[in-house]
C-alpha cells in the first residue's frame, strides 16, 4: 500500500494489462477497527464484494453454521418423499452418474449415505466413448431388467428427455438432480432437484452436482430425525462427505463465494484427514498424506488423477476407488489411476501439438475471435482439457470437434465473462445437442453443419466479446513493499482461501526493489532474489523463458505470495504472475 499515490491505473506488463481496483477507503478503516485487522487486509476485503463488517467478518471467520438451508430447492421435498418409500420398501435403487470428477464423487456420496440407511443400492457411470454424456435408454433398459425401479441422478439429467420418457414407459421412476442450466422445456421426471430452477433459491444457484447431492443427504437426514430413526443411535455425520464435496466442487470450477467457499473450505480440511481408504492412498501416491490439502493439490494433484479413467474409458474405475473399505485394494486402484493419468497426459501432449499445428496452419485463424478446430481422429474424453489449453494461449474462445458416426461432438471452454453457454443457445439451430456452463460446454452437430456453425459461433463472439477479456486484463488488489508481505498478511490470505472462480487468489503489485539475483531453471523457469528494505523474499515464475536470453531485470513485479514447503522448511514465496 506503500508509494500508492503515483502508481497509475493501468500498467502493460509482458503477458497482462495490470487494472488496479479501487478499494473503498472509509470501508476499509471501518473494516480495519471492528475487526483489528492490517490495513492491507481490510482494503482487500473491499475489493471482494464486501460491503459491511458483518460480511467482512463472516468471510474471514467462515462456518458451517452459515450454510444456507435448502428452502426452495425445487422438488427436494417430492425427491425425499419418494427415496423414503423406497428405502421403506427395500426397492432397488440406482444412482446415475457422470463421469468427471463432480459426477463420480456425487455418486459415492450418495451411495455411500443411502447404504448407511440399509438401502438397497447401485450406481451406473456411461461410458464416455461408447455411451456419451447423460441418461441412456439401453441403460436404463439394463437397470430395469435387474430389478432397479427408481433412479437418481447426479450431475446430469436435466436436459435427457427421450431417456426420461423411455423409462416412463418401462415404469422406472426417475429423480434427477443437477446443476447445469434447464432447457427451456423440462423432462418429465417424478422429481428435478436443480437450484437453477428457481430465483428463490439464489443463495445454492451455484453449487456444484456434489453439492446438490450433499444438500439432498441433509435434507434425507432431516426426514428421517423427525421420524424418529435415530432416537436411540448416533445419527449419520454428513460432515465426514465434506472431503467429496471439496473435491467435486473444486475440480468442477463452480463460483467459490456463499455456500460453495463454506463447503470446499471446510471440505479441504475433512480431506487433509480423511479416512476415505481412496482418498488417504491417493493423497500418497500425490505425497501429500502429511500435507493440509490446498485447493492447488485438489486442481492439479488430486483432481487429474480421479478424472483420469473418465476422460479415457469409463468412470466406474474411480467410483469404485472412492468407495472402496479395503487399504490394500484402494492402494491397486490408485496406482492404476496413477497411470492412465499418465496415459492421458501423454495423449493430451499430442492433441495439443495436433491442434496447434491447425492453428498455425490457417493464417484466418490470427484474426478470428474464436477457434472451432475439428479432426476425426481425436479423443472425445481430452477436448475439453486441450481448449482450456488453447485458450490460456491465444485468449479465445475455444470449441474442438471430433468424428462420432456422422455427427461432430466435442467441447468448449470460455475465459473472462463471455457466457458460451448463451452463446451455444443462440446457435442452436446448427446443433443437435448441447449444454453446459457459462465457461464450458459440450455439443454435437450434424457434419455438413462445421462450416456454417463456425461462422455463427464467431458472429456471435466477436459481438458479444467484452474488450478487456481480449486485453487479457489482471485485476491487481493493492500496490505493496515486500515489508508488508510478513507472516501476518500470510495467516490472513489463508483465511481467504479456497481460491478460484468468483474468489480469486489475492494479486498485488510491487516496484522499487532490488534483484539480487536471477536465475533461468530448467531452461524456462525465472527465479528472483528480492530486497526492499529490511525484507528478502524469493520470487518464481514458471514458463516465462521462451529464449536462451536472459529476460531484462523487472522493475515491476505482478504476484501471488504462498507458503513454500522444502525440505522441512516454510518459507513465504512470491509466485511471478506478470512483471515490466
Amino acid at each position: 500500500m506503500k508509494n500508492t499515490e503515483s502508481t497509475p491505473d493501468t500498467i502493460q506488463g509482458v503477458r497482462y494489462q495490470w487494472q488496479l481496483k479501487t478499494p473503498h477507503h472509509d470501508l476499509a478503516k471501518e473494516i480495519e477497527t471492528a475487526l483489528g485487522l492490517p490495513p492491507l487486509v481490510a482494503l482487500i476485503l473491499t475489493t471482494r464484494h464486501i460491503t459491511s463488517t458483518t460480511q467482512a467478518n463472516d468471510y474471514l471467520y467462515c462456518r458451517l453454521e452459515n450454510l444456507h438451508p435448502p428452502d426452495n430447492m425445487p422438488d427436494l421435498d417430492k425427491a425425499v418423499a419418494r427415496i423414503v418409500r423406497a428405502l421403506e420398501q427395500g426397492e432397488q435403487i440406482a444412482v446415475y452418474g457422470d463421469y468427471d470428477v463432480d459426477g463420480i464423487t456425487a455418486t459415492a456420496l450418495l451411495v455411500h449415505f443411502l447404504s448407511s440407511l440399509d438401502g438397497a443400492v447401485r450406481w451406473y457411470i456411461p461410458h464416455r466413448l461408447q455411451e456419451g454424456y447423460g441418461l441412456n435408454s439401453k441403460a436404463l433398459q439394463t437397470m430395469h431388467g435387474e430389478g432397479v425401479t427408481l433412479v437418481i441422478t447426479v450431475d446430469c439429467g436435466i436436459t435427457n428427455h427421450e431417456a426420461i420418457e423411455f423409462a416412463g414407459k418401462l415404469g422406472l421412476d426417475v429423480i434427477v438432480t443437477d446443476h447445469h442450466l434447464p432447457p427451456h422445456s423440462l423432462p418429465a421426471a417424478i422429481a428435478l432437484v436443480n437450484p437453477k430452477r428457481s430465483e428463490e433459491t439464489e443463495e445454492l444457484r451455484d453449487l456444484a452436482g456434489v453439492g446438490v447431492a450433499f444438500y439432498l443427504a441433509a435434507a434425507l437426514r432431516a426426514h428421517f430425525r423427525r421420524a424418529g430413526r435415530w432416537s436411540t443411535s448416533e445419527q449419520p455425520n454428513l460432515k465426514k462427505y465434506l472431503d467429496l464435496v471439496a473435491l467435486g466442487t473444486l475440480a468442477d470450477m463452480a463460483p467459490l463465494t456463499g455456500t460453495n467457499r463454506i463447503l470446499a473450505r471446510f471440505g479441504l480440511v475433512e480431506l487433509s484427514r480423511t479416512s476415505n481408504c481412496g482418498l488417504r492412498a491417493l493423497k500418497a501416491i500425490c505425497g501429500l498424506e502429511k500435507n493440509t490439502i490446498s485447493d492447488w493439490d485438489v486442481l492439479f494433484r488430486l483432481g487429474p488423477r480421479l478424472n483420469a479413467p473418465g476422460r479415457l474409458a469409463s468412470g466406474d474405475l474411480a467410483v469404485r476407488f472412492l468407495l472402496s473399505t479395503d487399504s490394500a485394494e484402494a492402494r491397486n486402484l490408485a496406482f492404476e489411476l496413477e497411470e492412465l493419468n499418465r496415459q492421458r497426459q501423454h495423449e493430451e501432449k499430442e492433441l495439443l501439438a495436433e491442434a496447434l499445428y491447425l492453428v498455425e496452419a490457417d493464417s484466418s485463424l490470427e484474426q478470428s475471435s474464436s477457434l472451432v478446430l475439428a479432426s476425426p481422429g481425436w479423443h472425445k474424453g481430452l477436448l475439453g482439457l486441450v481448449a482450456s489449453r488453447l485458450v490460456e494461449r491465444f485468449n479465445k474462445p475455444t470449441i474442438l470437434l471430433t468424428q462420432v458416426d456422422q455427427h461432430w461432438e466435442g467441447s468448449g471452454r470460455s475465459f473472462g465473462t463471455f457466457d458460451l453457454y448463451q452463446a451455444l443457445y443462440s446457435c442452436r439451430d446448427h446443433l443437435v445437442r448441447f449444454g453446459g456452463h457459462k465457461q464450458a460446454a459440450g455439443l454435437g452437430l450434424r457434419k455438413e453443419l462445421l462450416t456454417e456453425f463456425r461462422t455463427a459461433f464467431e458472429s456471435i463472439v466477436e459481438e458479444q466479446m467484452d474488450p478487456e477479456d481480449i486485453r487479457r486484463t489482471m485485476k491487481v488488489d493493492a500496490m505493496v513493499h515486500l515489508d508488508e508481505i510478513n507472516p501476518e498478511l500470510m495467516a490472513y490470505l489463508e483465511q481467504m482461501q479456497p481460491h478460484g472462480v468468483g474468489n480469486p487468489e489475492p494479486v498485488f503489485c510491487c516496484r522499487g526493489f532490488q534483484v539480487e539475483n536471477q536465475q533461468i531453471l530448467k531452461g524456462c523457469h525465472l527465479r528472483l532474489r528480492l530486497r526492499q528494505g529490511k525484507a528478502r523474499l524469493g520470487a518464481i515464475g514458471f514458463n516465462f523463458i521462451e529464449s536462451d536470453h536472459p529476460p531484462p531485470v523487472p522493475e515491476w513485479l505482478l504476484f501471488s505470495p504462498r507458503w513454500n514447503h522444502w525440505q522441512g522448511q516454510k518459507r513465504i514465496q512470491l509466485h511471478i504472475i506478470d512483471y515490466k
